[in-house]
């Protein structure tokens, strides 16, 4: 018998006895990793489990009540983020049978009015910080770089996708690259020929790279596979004091423009940015934050003489 069905089959009686609910954290890790979670989500809920139960030893509405009011100084989207992670491991808890009931409830969240474009920058800053990643001659992998930024900014694919990148799935000829994200879910994506430019003139470099016989498409010097920290790193390189792009910045611009310029409707560009509902694809048919500004400045009411 298993040490958990030993811990459960002592803690039977939960009214009784007080169950240490931390033991169960390392199991409900794994339970997210058998369910296919993403590193980042599985990593984030984890964090934010064990910062609860730093504070509490229990799960119940009085330290929930609690808890809520430490996470008031929270952004509204973390406070959110925070309890679904609890929520969750409440929903394991309750599989379990360590748990008579669910304790995070539907009122516990903020409800939020919509979701606006969380485009933060503008086309002038992204013009900007291509043409500083293209221009600039003193830095190692050039070729790689440029692809690595272009690529996500013509296609609008996540950092850790990026990372995983197969050469077996990507088809020059016909324009399309297979990528692999959240939940290991695959999608076939399209390439503009900005992205096959940039990618070929990579290729050709790659064949003298030290790990050019690695499977993926992006290597590093030290590995056959480049880390997502990594890509962090190229991006801090072209970044100036009055420019500072970061990789979900070219992202959101990718999906915000292709709006703008109705390059294609909701339903493909959710598949292009592996959204999981049309809904968080939507948010992006709101104009960006810096139009809002603009259109607003323009509004003029009253007189003030």
């Amino acid at each position: 018998m298993s040490n958990e069905n030993n811990y459960m089959d002592n803690n039977n009686n939960l009214n009784e006895t007080t169950v240490n609910f931390k033991f169960f954290i390392p199991k409900y890790e794994q339970y997210l990793i058998n369910q296919a979670k993403s590193i980042n989500t599985i990593s984030s809920y984890i964090a934010d489990i064990n910062v609860y139960f730093d504070m509490y030893d229990d799960i119940n509405r009085e330290n929930i009540k609690l808890y809520k009011l430490y996470l008031s100084k929270f952004s509204v989207s973390s406070i959110n983020r925070k309890l679904s992670s609890l929520k969750s491991f409440n929903e394991y808890l309750l599989m379990l049978g360590l748990v008579e009931s669910l304790i995070i409830i539907k009122q516990d969240f903020i409800k939020k009015q919509g979701k606006n474009n969380p485009t933060d920058i503008t086309e002038k800053q992204v013009s900007t910080f291509l043409n500083e990643v293209v221009n600039n001659i003193n830095i190692m992998y050039k070729s790689r770089n440029i692809a690595i930024i272009y690529l996500i900014a013509n296609t609008g694919i996540r950092r850790e996708e990026v990372t995983n990148l197969k050469l077996k799935n990507l088809d020059i000829e016909n324009k399309s690259l297979i990528v692999i994200g959240k939940g290991n879910k695959e999608r076939e994506i399209y390439l503009n020929e900005t992205a096959i430019i940039v990618l070929n003139n990579y290729l050709k470099d790659r064949n003298g790279f030290r790990f050019s016989d690695s499977p993926y498409i992006f290597v590093s010097e030290r590995s056959e596979k480049i880390h997502k920290c990594s890509i962090n790193g190229i991006f801090k390189k072209y970044n100036t004091e009055g420019c500072k792009v970061k990789v979900h910045d070219l992202r959101h611009n990718y999906a915000s423009t292709v709006v703008e310029q109705e390059i294609m409707p909701l339903s493909e560009l959710q598949n292009q940015l592996g959204h999981a509902s049309l809904t968080i694809t939507g948010c992006y048919v709101h104009p960006r934050k810096d139009k809002v500004k603009n259109n607003i400045d323009k509004l003029k009411i009253g007189c003030i003489c």
